[in-house]
């Protein structure tokens, strides 16, 4: 009889503890691309590790739509200190809710999960409402693309947004270079607000070079304003960054004749988001005969929306460069084509 409680009593032990929770940050705390998530207050978040909540899971009857409690099951995540309302506890996943008194506009501050006692090491995370974040992409070179990571709440950016190039999805800039406003050459659209972009073409950023043309090295402030979505997906807020200031250096023609030959061995073997998200838009960096060349190459692509977004890329060369490079029966086809957004 002893031996038989001692074998209940280590059964509903092993059932019901955990060992030390951990947060994985693969899916849970990083955008697709490795970039960390940026939090807002009232956002819904998951996260997935190990030992967040009781074995086999949690059985507490959690409302589907509030009010949520701050603790189930022994588990709790605890947001910079407060707790959050828990929408879901298992030992390999646990949803939870950012509470309102989450940290201010650009503030960073960590999360931690715990389950009785016993916590996770804390990860940090950067915290916005309404700021938007744009540091620069690499470098910036005169007459070379200029990619800015435009970091927002709410929703990402997963530039192409259709086959339109200069559709930005509602984004914005704004340039001054040497205390004055800086012309745009373009005017960013906005027909699409989800993406038309592959899995694979990079995440969170935007070519500003499409907008502007950086012809003189120096020093250039910009300031991003976007659309983010808010839970539930009906409201809308605006985001805007600080000016953040990108610095654009010499480059020589040389120097870009052979980034040009660079990339036009990438674009032989590059999938479709790497066309779209990557290569053809930074070839439009400068729209010259050089430029065009390489982006020629690329006008009958088996893959229908690099085959559109080659195209629709023609526009921003001017006419004169393009009869220079294009034969004139093939300068024809190509202008007599009817593309629709995809």
């Amino acid at each position: 009889m002893r031996n038989f409680v001692a074998l209940v009593l280590l059964a509903g032990s092993a059932f019901g503890q955990t060992g030390v929770p951990r947060i994985a940050r693969e899916g849970s705390t990083q955008r697709p691309d490795g970039r960390a998530v940026l939090l807002s207050p009232g956002m819904i978040m998951t996260f997935y590790g190990e030992n967040l909540g009781p074995e086999p899971t949690c059985f507490r009857q959690i409302p589907q739509n509030g009010p949520y409690p701050l603790e189930a099951c022994g588990s709790r995540v605890l947001v910079d200190g407060p707790a959050a309302g828990l929408l879901f506890v298992g030992p390999k996943q646990v949803n939870f809710k950012i509470p309102d008194e989450a940290p201010e506009d650009g503030s960073a501050a960590p999360i931690q999960v715990c389950v009785h006692e016993t916590c996770s090491d804390p990860v940090v995370f950067r915290f916005s409402l309404r700021k938007a974040f744009i540091p620069l992409v690499g470098h910036a070179y005169v007459h070379m693309p200029v990619w800015i990571e435009a970091e927002q709440p709410w929703s990402d950016i997963h530039y192409p947004y259709n086959i339109f190039p200069l559709d930005f999805g509602g984004a914005k800039f704004e340039v001054f270079y040497q205390g004055e406003p800086f012309a745009p050459a373009r005017t960013a659209i906005a027909r699409g607000t989800s993406t038309a972009a592959p899995g694979d073409s990079p995440w969170g950023r935007l070519p500003l070079h499409l907008i502007y043309r950086f012809d003189q090295p120096g020093v250039y402030s910009v300031r991003f304003t976007g659309r983010s979505y808010k839970y539930p997906p009906a409201t809308e807020i605006a985001t805007q960054s600080d000016w953040t200031d990108i610095v654009v250096e010499p480059y020589t023609d040389s120097q870009r004749m052979a980034w040009l030959q660079s990339e036009a061995v990438k674009a032989r073997t590059a999938s479709a988001g790497e066309l779209v998200g990557d290569i053809i838009p930074s070839l439009l960096a400068r729209p010259d005969d050089l430029a065009l060349s390489v982006l020629l190459t690329l006008v009958d692509n088996p893959d229908g929306l690099v085959r559109q977004y080659a195209r629709m890329s023609l526009d921003l060369f001017d006419e004169d460069v393009q009869k220079r490079v294009i034969p004139a029966n093939r300068w024809r086809d190509l202008h007599s084509g009817v593309f629709s957004i995809l």
